[in-house]
């Protein structure tokens, strides 16, 4: 597999180049279930108010939308936390706000046009049947207690108003997407091409173990796939772990074969964020919490660590084989009040470094501290020689030019 074919890919399918363009809106009216959305690092709120542990102050905010040092804010957004490359499109993940639910969009930089993928345009789709809020198992994991499928096992596509959308990756015409919505599950879709652009049409669902909260999701060759389990559930629990430097969660990997969850040896960590798969197959781990790189074999051997002085969030393959790893310097108290912020951005200070898979070094590449243009910064992929950074707060997508 190559290291590029993952954010950095060319198109749908292994070779296949994208073209035109399409304008899109967002679908639904509808909004997200707060109750039912699980935790991420844009949605630690709760948790942390159920333990009296946020401050009272409101986070600065970066309210203008102009290009300063290189970079060129696009204000158009909704918290898009991760991005994957097709062609000369961007799939942009979209949280959920106070205001609107989650969505998967398609931007075109080049035609400065977007469209909607899922939940589709005007289509009003099916509700999870009621058996999902039952006591019914589908799917086993190692440990942990068995699972609701939520929906899975009916081959339900999630709602309009319970979908909250979180990592995201393309293999092909495979897009996984992490759901935090009614139910905590793997996402399956299927992304084509029409005269327009990208189209995305639903085909499957894999809850997660039933004390799991997921962060990111990257493809494997199998078929099956690897997230992160960011957090245990209930959601106090982790937190509460989280606040204390704890470990708190590790690399779960799905066998379609067997059709189990099983922890990946050797990755337990202090809130596993984003994921990344190689050529020879080893598994890159961002610690948010942890400050660090993990990299492991595919069966937990040969752990190697990269230490940062940085919140690394997720990662994503560059166009030279380098892993791009973007995050903050924040604490874990600064990131409520930034996840509230749904015009412009939070002025959370966001580095963006690379790392060298051969000599497993860092390598700088922006460093906006103090905050001007970018804030709380979340993800970072090449696209046509430049870098496009998306944040899981606020309303923009952000051109640098260059990627080094």
């Amino acid at each position: 597999m190559d290291q590029q074919g993952r954010r950095a890919g060319d198109g749908v399918g292994p070779r296949g180049r994208v073209a035109g363009t399409g304008r899109a809106s967002h679908a639904g009216r509808l909004l997200p279930s707060k109750a039912r959305i699980q935790i991420s690092i844009g949605m630690l709120l709760p948790g942390l108010l159920v333990l009296g542990v946020v401050g009272c102050g409101d986070p600065p905010i970066l309210g203008d939308c102009l290009p300063r040092h290189g970079m060129t804010p696009i204000c158009l957004f909704q918290g898009p936390e991760d991005l994957a490359v097709v062609g000369g499109w961007l799939v942009v993940s979209q949280m959920p706000t106070s205001k609107k639910p989650g969505s998967l969009i398609a931007f075109h930089p080049g035609t400065a046009t977007y469209r909607s993928l899922f939940p589709p345009k005007g289509v009003a789709l099916g509700t999870l049947p009621p058996t999902s809020t039952s006591n019914s198992t589908s799917v086993e994991n190692d440990g942990a207690e068995a699972v609701d499928d939520g929906g899975c096992r009916a081959g339900r596509p999630p709602s309009i108003d319970e979908f909250a959308p979180h990592g995201i990756d393309v293999a092909g015409t495979r897009l996984l997407a992490i759901n935090h919505g009614r139910r905590e599950a793997i996402e399956e879709f299927v992304l084509s091409a029409d005269g327009t652009g990208l189209t995305l049409r639903w085909q499957s669902c894999t809850p997660l173990p039933a004390d799991a909260s997921a962060n990111d999701v990257v493809a494997l060759d199998d078929g099956g796939f690897a997230a992160t389990k960011m957090v245990e559930r209930p959601q106090w629990k982790g937190i509460a772990k989280l606040l204390l430097g704890m470990e708190t969660g590790a690399l779960l990997r799905y066998s379609p074969k067997t059709k189990t969850w099983e922890t990946v040896p050797n990755t337990a960590g202090r809130a596993p964020n984003g994921v990344e798969v190689d050529a020879e197959g080893r598994f890159y781990v961002a610690e948010w919490t942890g400050r660090r790189i993990v990299r492991v074999a595919a069966d937990g051997s040969g752990r190697e660590t990269v230490e940062l002085d940085f919140s690394p969030d997720n990662l994503a393959w560059s166009a030279d084989g380098r892993l791009l790893v973007t995050g903050q310097r924040a604490s874990v108290l600064d990131v409520p009040g930034c996840a509230a912020v749904e015009q412009g951005t939070c002025a959370l200070p966001s580095v963006v470094v690379a790392i060298d898979p051969t000599a497993f070094k860092v390598y700088p590449i922006l460093d906006e501290d103090p905050a001007v243009v970018l804030g709380a910064a979340s993800i970072a992929v090449e696209l046509d020689g430049n870098l496009w950074i998306g944040a899981f707060a606020g309303n923009r997508l952000v051109r640098r030019e260059g990627v080094r």
